[in-house]
């Protein structure tokens, strides 16, 4: 494969991923994937975020050159969520960049969510994002109680 283009599709196909479902893990926006894969657009920044979502050697995803597969073992993703710091997205439209957090599941391994399946996270986000509305929604509605004077 000559083109960063051509090894990001292939390396997307392989691994399963709808050009979405790349743009959700990578926190990219889907045309963000489309203009690379198509070969109108190319960031290194964005190819070592691609590159450790696909699990493939940055370099090969880059330049073509050495091997795609990882090592025994692949990339430990624990270390690609900062406490601090911005994803690499398009602008929202506020016009702030959306802020990375940090992982919030202590009992859930980054590894055990990476071996969900596209459909998988999915339904997955979709339940979170339904219980944090319901759980707002919830809070909202409570009362406060107002205080005895003592």
């Amino acid at each position: 494969m000559k083109t960063f283009s051509d090894r990001l599709k292939h390396a997307r196909l392989l691994r399963g991923h709808t050009q979405k479902a790349l743009a959700r893990l990578a926190r990219l926006s889907q045309s963000a994937i489309g203009s690379y894969e198509t070969g109108l657009w190319h960031s290194s920044r964005s190819a070592r975020k691609l590159a450790q979502v696909l699990k493939v050697e940055a370099e090969w995803l880059e330049t073509g050159k050495g091997p795609m597969e990882l090592p025994m073992g692949g990339y430990d993703l624990s270390d690609t969520l900062p406490a601090t710091g911005v994803a690499e997205s398009p602008p929202r439209p506020s016009g702030r960049p959306r802020p990375m957090a940090p992982w919030p599941y202590p009992n859930i391994s980054p590894a055990q969510f990476e071996s969900l399946t596209a459909d998988e996270r999915i339904v997955l986000e979709a339940m979170t994002l339904a219980f944090i509305e319901k759980s707002t929604q919830v809070r909202r509605s409570a009362k406060p109680r107002a205080r005895k004077a003592g």
